[in-house]
């Protein structure tokens, strides 16, 4: 199977604050750090129009006009609620987006956390860094063999020293729901 996953960024040598941003990247790579530069590089390429065109047709959110095309998602310009992330991620999970099954194959594939014999987890990691209060999130999925169950967190963060809370603080609830052990 031939997927974008191989899509190369080449890093610049610029010292990033992040130290796994400091060094090329896929594009599998750059999800799972959320490399904030591989994201504007690509931004760019792809260009505003365009991002107006597919947030509208997947009915994502709302875009603020007069946004920067390489940092709308960290800079309060793109808003959007957990509930609309929930059913966006619906969406997603039953292939109902406008998009290619190469697209969603992708997706799949670099939005995978981990996989247990009891559950695999599709989930992507935010922190807005340029709003006041910071807001850090963790969007996705987690299958059973039963169902699939549906996430959208977002909480207000201090500091990167808080980051790791959303996943624990998710892997919580779904501990005390009895969905995974």
């Amino acid at each position: 199977m031939h997927l974008v996953v191989e899509f190369a960024f080449k890093w610049d040598g610029r010292n990033y604050p992040i130290p796994s941003w400091n060094q090329d990247q896929t594009l599998s790579s750059a999800f799972k750090v959320s490399c904030v530069w591989c994201y504007q590089k690509l931004a760019r390429q792809i260009g505003a129009g365009k991002y107006v065109f597919h947030l509208r047709r997947s009915d994502y959110g709302i875009l603020q006009r007069g946004f920067n095309e390489s940092t709308f998602w960290l800079d309060g310009s793109l808003q959007i609620s957990a509930l609309e992330q929930v059913d966006f991620l619906r969406k997603v999970v039953n292939r109902k987006l406008p998009f290619s099954e190469k697209s969603y194959e992708t997706l799949t594939q670099i939005m995978r956390v981990n996989k247990t014999p009891a559950y695999t987890l599709w989930a992507k990691t935010g922190w807005a860094t340029r709003v006041k209060p910071q807001v850090g999130w963790y969007v996705g999925y987690l299958e059973t063999s039963d169902d699939v169950w549906l996430f959208a967190l977002n909480m207000e963060l201090e500091n990167a020293k808080d980051l790791p809370l959303r996943q624990e603080i998710l892997l919580e609830a779904l501990r005390s729901k009895g969905i995974v052990d």
